[in-house]
């Protein structure tokens, strides 16, 4: 897994600044393999599947982008699986903040949920928007 993320000391999200370092950081890795191995391809591929991992649900682009945000009043309301439902509605999933099947108390992590047959720059806009309306839907709750 690459991680490529921003400070947490950081308010908001420059989510293209963190894609753009994550783009830089996996070519410099394809291009340190090709010197070493002496190759033109060093990554598997299908012309159908688009990149091939070792988790098949990560088949095309192979790339999950997330976000943490904190929700509590929105898990309070409608609760995590109420949560998850607006975001696979928007093509998105909703994750504990420590991963898949972890426990959810004031934020929660949300993904991209597709990855087959989907450029990268799509899939990061389905989780912006996803957060967008996430976020929105807290900040109409009355404390």
């Amino acid at each position: 897994a690459v991680v490529s993320t921003q400070s947490t000391g950081e308010q908001g999200g420059d989510i293209p600044s963190v894609f753009d370092r994550l783009g830089r950081g996996a070519a410099a890795v394809e291009n340190g393999l090709k010197e070493v191995t002496k190759r033109d391809e060093v990554y598997m591929s299908s012309p159908v599947l688009g990149m091939i991992t070792c988790c098949p649900t990560n088949l095309g682009t192979g790339m999950r982008g997330s976000v943490h945000i904190i929700i509590p009043k929105l898990i309070k309301k409608i609760g995590f699986e109420g949560i998850d439902k607006v975001a696979r509605s928007m093509n998105c999933q909703a994750r504990g903040s420590t991963g898949e099947h972890s426990e959810v108390i004031d934020r929660v992590d949300i993904s991209n949920w597709r990855r087959l047959g989907y450029p990268e720059y799509n899939l990061v806009e389905d989780m912006i928007k996803c957060v967008n309306v996430i976020s929105q839907m807290e900040d109409e709750i009355e404390d």
